[in-house]
């Protein structure tokens, strides 16, 4: 993990308030070439999205019609984080143009609001809870590993909007995971396979593996990336 990226959530974790994360999110996304953003969960069918956003860097106008309007329910970008747990680009979200007239809809006014491309990270709560983090700007220019800090700095972000916007008592909630299974995610955190992982710890690859899959359990997450993330946001894990 870079150190820039490392800093960036250092700065998010130390924040207690949306205001001061908006900011940092501004200039970390910039960083990458992005221009706006949301971080939100995403409601079941015909409910009010409004109460799930957690902090909207859009404008005010298309923020307003995009909820206002229930396109959160037409929106293929939205849609689409219910099918996958990887992030993707704006464009790869199907749709048909001819017959979902809908999302063609909502897809031709956020261009007209200057949001045509963008890079979508799908968020998996536990409960069955569905969020995303949607970045606005030119996708195509970044690189696999700029994809991977995007996602590890959504998922960050998502986490601690969520636990700034959490009761009190929730708060509370104790984590935990082994040594071994935090020297394990510390590996995964460094971008090393299972295979790498055991020949490093003299375990076996199925013993990695089933390391991660208990710290996934234990931590409630849905992917390797998501678990190392909320074990540093969980401060159960140092880099």
């Amino acid at each position: 993990m870079n150190a820039d990226l490392m800093t960036t959530i250092a700065a998010l974790q130390q924040q207690h308030a949306s205001a001061g994360i908006l900011d940092i999110m501004y200039k970390a996304i910039g960083n990458y070439g992005f221009e706006r953003f949301i971080v939100s969960g995403l409601p079941d069918r015909g409910m009010d999205v409004r109460p799930f956003v957690l902090l909207s860097g859009w404008s005010d106008e298309w923020y307003e019609r995009y909820t206002g309007l229930g396109y959160v329910h037409l929106d293929p970008v939205a849609r689409h984080c219910f099918s996958t747990t990887l992030p993707f680009d704006w464009s790869e979200a199907p749709y048909d143009r001819e017959a979902d007239l809908p999302a063609r809809r909502v897809m031709d006014e956020a261009r007209d609001f200057g949001m045509s491309d963008g890079f979508c990270v799908p968020i998996h709560m536990e409960g069955g809870m569905q969020g995303v983090v949607s970045l606005v700007g030119d996708s195509a220019q970044i690189d696999d590993k700029a994809r991977l800090e995007l996602h590890m700095l959504a998922l960050y972000a998502h986490g601690q909007l969520r636990f700034l916007n959490s009761r009190p008592s929730d708060r509370s909630t104790k984590r935990a995971i082994t040594n071994r299974e935090g020297e394990v995610l510390k590996w995964v955190a460094a971008g090393k396979t299972a295979s790498e992982i055991a020949d490093i710890t003299g375990l076996s690859q199925r013993t990695v593996n089933q390391h991660c899959e208990n710290a996934q359990k234990r931590l409630g997450t849905n992917n390797r990336v998501h678990t190392v993330v909320e074990a540093i946001r969980h401060k159960l894990i140092t880099l």
